[in-house]
């Protein structure tokens, strides 16, 4: 791969799908200047145990900054970086908990993502890759969602509102830029160090512990799991795409939560105690993603089974389980 130089910026480099990023470019040879403010949506140990094992690494610098505040990108000036590359993977993320903390939501996904818009245009970085996500598309039912074709004029929720509003604030600051504009929107993401607020590490969680699992709804939603590994290999092609853009990443193939609990329970051998709750507030009976784009243009496509995925993930769980069965599993 073709690389200006081997500095870059991660935000939210403590989160799920930026701690293994930067894991993954740090292997790779590149200096990685990480950025998170360590907020609590959710539990701060699983944040803190991510951080923990990037600071191991003598490339690996960090800085606990909010986004949201203007002095921290004028603090990231300071820094002096020389970064090429900026990947913004800091977000509050959540549809549910979304429409309980608006002005959070607003905050870290709109406020400090103009933020870091405007610092990649001060600075002259060659390319913001801004994490975005699949929630902006709605209910997809059997249709593809296409990227600048089906996106929701109106989104179904307060996060998808401020993640779409971040896309539009960072294209449009950064129009007629040097600054490329290059957003990846992820589908699902699950893996180990994944978020304790989502469904598949929740299961793991409540199966292992012989507790009630509980589902929003009968369970038959579909989703679009996709595997972490995958996700950062996009990542790691996005970076050297020569002009602004936008790219799904997610797999191929839907799965119901109700067949998730189930090969969670082949891979525990443990069975499930499952208990049915009133279905979520706007929660989508499948998001399915076309996929034609970043095939054709990057050569990328899934490769991780969703059986495959899950064994992964269990056996993490299982290898950290004295942390990780005391995390506190959000469930609103």
């Amino acid at each position: 791969m073709i690389v200006v130089n081997n500095k870059v910026i991660i935000s939210g480099s403590a989160g799920f799908i930026g701690f293994h990023l930067a894991k993954k470019l740090i292997n790779m040879g590149f200096d990685v200047i990480g950025v998170d403010s360590l907020n609590d949506a959710y539990d701060v140990r699983l944040k803190n145990l991510r951080l923990s094992q990037l600071n191991n690494n003598k490339n690996y610098e960090f800085h606990e900054l909010d986004l949201s505040d203007p002095n921290s990108t004028l603090q990231l000036q300071t820094l002096n970086t020389q970064a090429q590359t900026f990947y913004h993977m800091a977000a509050r993320a959540g549809v549910r908990q979304s429409f309980l903390e608006p002005y959070g939501y607003v905050l870290d996904n709109t406020v400090a993502t103009t933020n870091v818009a405007n610092f990649c245009k001060v600075t002259g970085v060659s390319s913001l890759i801004l994490a975005s996500t699949s929630s902006i598309y709605g209910d997809s039912g059997e249709n593809l969602m296409q990227e600048n074709k089906d996106e929701r004029i109106q989104p179904p929720s307060v996060y998808a509102s401020t993640k779409l509003s971040g896309e539009i604030l960072a294209k449009t600051i950064l129009d007629e830029s040097d600054t490329k504009v290059l957003i990846p929107r992820f589908f699902t993401v699950y893996g180990p160090y994944g978020r304790p607020d989502m469904s598949i590490l929740r299961f793991i969680h409540w199966i292992i512990n012989k507790e009630e699992v509980q589902v929003f709804g009968n369970g038959e939603q579909r989703r679009s799991f996709t595997y972490v590994d995958d996700v950062i290999s996009a990542l790691v092609k996005v970076m050297n795409h020569n002009s602004s853009d936008t790219f799904n990443i997610g797999s191929n193939n839907t799965v119901s939560l109700n067949r998730v609990i189930e090969i969670i329970e082949e891979s525990t051998d443990i069975k499930s105690i499952v208990v049915n709750k009133e279905r979520a507030i706007k929660d989508p009976d499948v998001v399915k993603p076309d996929l034609s784009h970043i095939k054709k243009t990057l050569d990328w496509e899934p490769t991780t089974l969703i059986d495959q995925g899950v064994q992964k993930t269990v056996e993490w769980y299982l290898e950290n389980i004295e942390l990780l069965k005391s995390l506190n599993y959000i469930n609103k």
